[in-house]
């Protein structure tokens, strides 16, 4: 069973997407972030290429519609309605309102990222309460306690 583990009160959420996105992906894993729409998806294309001076985030856009066309660790920017039917082996970051408990394939690992906003936090307790329900492990890491 997938592992959902929740990161909240994130109080930059770009920031810490692309340290989390660092390590997730030095690890060896590949890393699929999944965006709530193209607007998104730029910003977090331009952090990745900005984020440190000294080491870069090697990645793409990626339309899940299409193929994938790199193989090996990476990291891949995506958005949509429709989750992919691929990438069951990527550890998955969601920054958007999606459940991957109703992906065609649901990943082994997702990360889902929760901002200091109100509204962000009432939508990640729906998605907590689907995972859940649906019977994931779950794991939560409240940041203002992180230093």
């Amino acid at each position: 069973m997938a592992t959902i583990t929740f990161y909240t009160h994130i109080t930059d959420p770009v920031s810490f997407t692309c340290r989390l996105t660092q390590k997730v992906y030095k690890s060896g894993a590949s890393v699929l972030i999944w965006l709530e729409d193209e607007s998104s998806v730029n910003q977090f294309d331009h952090a990745l290429w900005s984020f440190q001076a000294t080491s870069f985030i090697p990645h793409e856009i990626w339309l899940p519609q299409q193929p994938q066309s790199v193989t090996g660790p990476l990291v891949l920017l995506a958005y949509g309605s429709d989750l992919p039917t691929t990438l069951k082996d990527y550890v998955v970051i969601n920054l958007a309102n999606v459940y991957w408990c109703d992906a065609p394939h649901i990943p082994e690992r997702v990360l889902e990222l929760v901002s200091t906003d109100l509204d962000d936090i009432a939508a990640a307790r729906q998605r907590f309460l689907t995972y859940r329900n649906a019977g994931f492990v779950i794991e939560h890491h409240d940041m203002r306690t992180q230093k």
